[in-house]
């Protein structure tokens, strides 16, 4: 049977610098370029495989017995806004996870922007992050004030609540360009008539579902470039596939012979 591969169009997208500044941002090589901190007793949060915001890893504080957490340095521009925009699960009382980031000077002490810090997107002495069951995106916006140098990228866990945290990404803010967007988008593609697989060529790994169009997920998996989704089991009709990065989502219907 011809297999016809066709272009996706973009279904929806996040706002975020294309050039994220974290290393290992989504804990596919670990804990790798993140450190416990930046307070001593501070411990590493766990890795943990598989049920993540993007199908893989994330990482997990269950239950810390002090507050704790973690972090990663990147450089930046005085004057500039940056962005923080992570996926998080917490659960407990409402006071369990926090982003606890700040901008720095040369010397490592911190630049405020704001007068009162409980006011400072990236380091609010108020605002915990909200009780959810479901992966959700959060995002922080703050600019970089006079001297600042470096951000820390940073989170806490507190005392006996549980909070996990996935593709995490830090970049200037509104330098990601439609074209950038549309870089991922026109970067998929698949074959629109299948038999027994659904098979992807893509930019990078992404998370492939298949839904009937009553919107029923039938199939979830990870995917790398040229890999493919099994479909036998499909009943015969049109389906619907999205396929995401975690950030950019393009979505394409298929016919299942």
């Amino acid at each position: 049977m011809k297999k016809l591969f066709t272009t996706l169009t973009v279904f929806a997208a996040i706002s975020l610098s294309a050039q994220n500044l974290l290393t290992n941002p989504s804990f596919e090589s670990d804990l790798t370029g993140w450190s416990a901190g930046p307070t001593a007793s501070y411990t590493l949060p766990t890795v943990v495989s598989g049920g993540s915001q993007d199908g893989d890893k994330h990482v997990a504080y269950n239950s810390p017995s002090a507050t704790t957490g973690f972090y990663q340095n990147v450089p930046v521009t005085a004057g500039q806004s940056y962005e923080i925009n992570f996926w998080y699960k917490a659960s407990g009382d409402d006071e369990d996870a926090r982003i606890w980031s700040i901008f720095r000077d040369a010397g490592g002490a911190a630049v405020y922007t704001t007068d009162d810090a409980s006011t400072d997107e990236f380091r609010t002495l108020n605002l915990y992050l909200p009780t959810v069951s479901e992966w959700t995106l959060h995002t922080a916006v703050m600019p970089a004030g006079t001297g600042a140098v470096s951000l820390d990228v940073a989170f806490r866990a507190y005392t006996g609540g549980t909070v996990t945290f996935d593709n995490i990404k830090a970049g200037v803010e509104g330098t990601m360009s439609v074209s950038d967007i549309n870089d991922f988008s026109n970067g998929v593609k698949m074959n629109t008539v299948v038999t027994n697989k659904l098979t992807l060529q893509l930019p990078e790994r992404a998370t492939v579902n298949i839904y009937t169009m009553e919107g029923k997920l039938v199939s979830s998996n990870r995917v790398d470039n040229g890999g493919s989704v099994e479909t036998s089991s499909l009943p015969k009709g049109v389906y619907v596939v999205k396929v995401t990065n975690g950030y950019a989502t393009t979505t394409q219907k298929i016919v299942k012979k």
